[in-house]
């Protein structure tokens, strides 16, 4: 089964409606993340589940949240949860800040097959490019930890606008009093939504 039938087939179960362009796009991101994790570590996910948890529940999320602007990722790693979201949303710009060089060169990678020139790629720390960015709209962590560090991190380059995206496990306490929580259906995926400023 393609992952264009495999990703039909879970949009179809979370009751999402995609137009084909945006379906393609996706499909084409599941393909080369399937290439690369042969080469590099970019996910234990496989098959369905990769699907389901990397590419589905960022782009409910996505359509949830309904982001605009400019859009920073911290940690993007294998480019869950920026991609989809790029894809699926009205973000002008993804800046996707990675410290890792092979996962860094596997975003660029992925921007470039997939045409998506608004994706930014920063092989650097958050901490380290943070004020290079310019203003941001809403900031984006999955797979990372939001600790105090971090925080401070993020409130010195926030405006009282800026929303910050934590995607992690139910049962995961949020460092911050959250102003919205999420819980994705069918998943053990919570979202806590902050503005930091």
């Amino acid at each position: 089964m393609s992952h264009l039938e495999v990703l039909e087939s879970e949009l179809r179960k979370s009751e999402i409606d995609l137009a084909a362009p945006k379906k393609l796009a996706l499909a084409a991101y599941c393909d080369e993340l399937h290439r690369w994790n042969k080469k590099i570590n970019l996910t234990a996910l496989t098959g369905a589940e990769m699907v389901r948890r990397l590419v589905v529940e960022p782009v409910w999320i996505g359509l949830q949240l309904k982001p605009t602007g400019v859009l920073a990722d911290i940690g993007s790693g294998n480019g869950s949860p920026a991609i989809p979201l790029h894809v699926v949303s009205g973000l002008q710009t993804c800046h996707l800040i990675e410290a890792r060089t092979k996962r860094a060169a596997f975003l660029r990678h992925v921007a470039t097959t997939l045409k998506l020139s608004a994706l930014l790629v920063h092989k650097a720390r958050f901490d380290e490019v943070a004020k290079s960015l310019g203003p941001i709209d809403w900031i984006t962590l999955q797979g990372v930890a939001l600790e105090s560090e971090l925080i401070d991190s993020i409130k010195q380059v926030s405006s009282t606008t800026t929303a910050i995206v934590w995607i992690t496990s139910l049962g995961v306490a949020a460092p911050l009093h959250p102003e919205r929580t999420l819980h994705v259906p069918f998943t053990n995926t919570q979202v806590f939504v902050f503005h930091a400023a």
